[in-house]
């Protein structure tokens, strides 16, 4: 979580007393042996098992989706993954179930061969040496505009592979970073083919094409078509016969990632190597918008998948999945991407996950993310592969160039010029769970928006805050605000701190503050940044009963009138 403007923060650790319960456990060695016969026949030959079962309400689904991969859901029937010891977990639960084939048996690809077709021309599969090498010869055909890099290798050794796609590919310039990701799911086969065009597209059509000549020049542009490489090649780097959805440890990546609802862990599996490396790809740059493509469905997923709480930007998101949606069905075939709300859905409408990168990437780096089922089909013929292709282009570049609309401007210090990094930009009255952005490196901000009129809030460390209202924009539209910081001349010294008075150790539930200053909110957070108390207030002194929180570390957020200073104390458990 960034943390900045009027607030002092504590690590406060929590310890309470709980009673424990213990249920008599009671053998069943048959139905234990039944189980394992199952357990033996599922992953006999596969390292993830596929099935489907019913369920008779969205909270059954929900409570079930935390323990298995739901692939997709049609009426009241799931179909989901799991690995043996996710499985193992399900059967505990005593649903009915059906065991079914693999979506990639019996599936033949149509693998490009150079020996005998010089020319790829995008209607066959990719070995893992002639995807490595595509992407390389991207850079090489287009250097001024094109770099390729590995940003890490997999569990089994494979690269990821990244290109940035930009005018100055050397430069670091004031203009929104935009990233696609593809097949994070190893078995959907469509998504690294569509996103490789896509990079193809970009540098081939650059000075020629109108739209794609705006996007490369205004926007920094990276592309990841195969965030699974293991899972894409399980079958040997030559194929992707017998691909799967999962990595090389069976692990889901898309319920891999710290969740906003359910924590670091979501899936209680340990953090992935994949998962590692685009989390600190997201740390190290400073994406504005992204999409996470996928198969198995044809329909625009957005914001929120672990909870049924509304985006600050909700309006927004059905504008721009619309216009994905929408643009599709015009360069398509009368029912693709009909799905749900004629091709959009609020993901927990749809089915609630945990862990996902869509949820991730919104929350905790404040990027707004979208998630794109491409493809019913994951395992389509090589010959249909450009027919998607034709279908999907001009909504990813459109979804592109929605990176380039809204507020944006660059936030500098009033009395040097200098620019100011990590200013906190927030839309008064309407951002919420961590909807506001920050300004990057540079110090420029980027705020895609819905039309409206609203009030933006600009703060920094050590500044006053500024405040703009009435500031109206229209869809489509581009709006510029440049704003200079003062620095903050009521600033609260660090002698007043070490006179905050607060209970240390927790004592009878009760967190007491005592405090020289006015303390005008108090609001605390788990570590992953969700907000579970909050309290406005106009007093130097607060008690707060926490009887009612589970055991563990929080981040205490005290407001105080012009405060720029932030510090962190450890309260010890009782």
């Amino acid at each position: 979580m960034n943390l900045s403007g009027r607030t002092v923060y504590i690590i406060l650790s929590l310890l309470f007393s709980s009673q424990t319960s213990f249920a008599q456990t009671v053998s069943q060695k048959a139905q234990s042996n039944q189980e394992e016969t199952i357990l033996e026949s599922a992953f006999e030959t596969e390292s993830e098992c596929y099935f489907s079962f019913s369920f008779s309400s969205s909270e059954e689904l929900n409570s079930l989706s935390k323990i298995i991969s739901i692939d997709k859901v049609e009426n009241f029937t799931a179909y989901a993954y799991a690995s043996k010891s996710d499985f193992e977990n399900f059967l505990k639960r005593k649903v009915d179930f059906k065991l079914l084939n693999h979506p990639h048996d019996g599936f033949k690809a149509d693998m490009y061969d150079p020996l005998l077709k010089k020319t790829y021309a995008w209607d066959q599969y990719l070995s893992y040496t002639d995807y490595y090498d595509l992407m390389y010869q991207f850079a090489t055909d287009f250097p001024e505009i094109c770099q390729v890099f590995s940003i890490g290798t997999s569990v089994e050794g494979r690269e990821i592979l990244m290109a940035k796609i930009s005018d100055n590919i050397t430069l670091k310039e004031a203009e929104p970073q935009f990233l696609y990701s593809g097949q994070i799911h190893g078995d959907e086969l469509v998504n690294s083919v569509l996103l490789l065009r896509l990079i193809d597209d970009l540098t081939r059509n650059y000075a020629t094409d109108n739209q794609i000549t705006r996007l490369v020049d205004g926007i920094e542009i990276w592309i990841n078509p195969l965030a699974n490489p293991d899972g894409l090649y399980a079958g040997g780097n030559g194929t992707v016969n017998g691909a799967t959805r999962f990595n090389a440890n069976a692990v889901d990546l898309n319920r891999n990632f710290p969740d906003p609802e359910d924590g670091e862990h979501p899936d209680g599996k340990p953090r992935q190597q994949e998962t590692q490396l685009f989390m600190q790809l997201a740390e190290d740059q400073h994406f504005v918008m992204s999409a996470n493509t996928h198969a198995g469905a044809a329909v625009v997923n957005y914001p929120w998948d672990t909870w049924v709480e509304r985006s600050a930007d909700e309006l927004w998101w059905q504008m721009v999945a619309r216009e994905y949606a929408d643009t599709a069905q015009s360069y398509s075939p009368a029912g693709y991407m009909e799905f749900k709300n004629n091709g959009i859905t609020n993901g927990y409408d749809w089915y609630s996950i945990a862990g996902g990168r869509q949820d991730y990437m919104n929350y905790f780096q404040h990027c707004r993310e979208v998630t794109l089922e491409q493809s019913v089909t994951k395992y389509l013929p090589g010959s249909q592969l450009p027919n998607f292709w034709n279908y999907n282009r001009n909504s990813l570049l459109n979804y592109l160039e929605q990176v380039s609309f809204g507020f944006r401007g660059l936030v500098s210090d009033e009395s040097t010029g200098e620019k100011i990094i990590n200013a906190k930009i927030e839309i008064n009255g309407h951002d919420n769970n961590n909807s506001f952005v920050f300004t990057d490196s540079l110090g420029y901000f980027y705020r895609p928006i819905k039309a409206g009129s609203y009030q933006l809030d600009f703060s920094a460390e050590g500044f006053e805050t500024v405040s703009m209202s009435g500031q109206a924009i229209d869809d489509y539209e581009t709006k510029i605000l440049n704003i200079s910081l003062q620095k903050s001349t009521t600033a609260v010294g660090d002698d007043i701190f070490s006179k905050i008075k607060i209970t240390n150790p927790i004592q009878n539930s009760l967190l007491q503050i005592e405090s020289p200053l006015l303390i005008e909110q108090l609001k605390i957070y788990s570590l992953l940044g969700q907000l579970v108390f909050s309290q406005k207030t106009n007093s130097t002194e607060l008690r707060v009963d926490l009887s009612k929180f589970q055991s563990g570390i929080y981040l205490v957020q005290i407001d105080f009138p012009n405060k720029r200073k932030m510090m962190k104390r450890v309260i010890k458990p009782f």
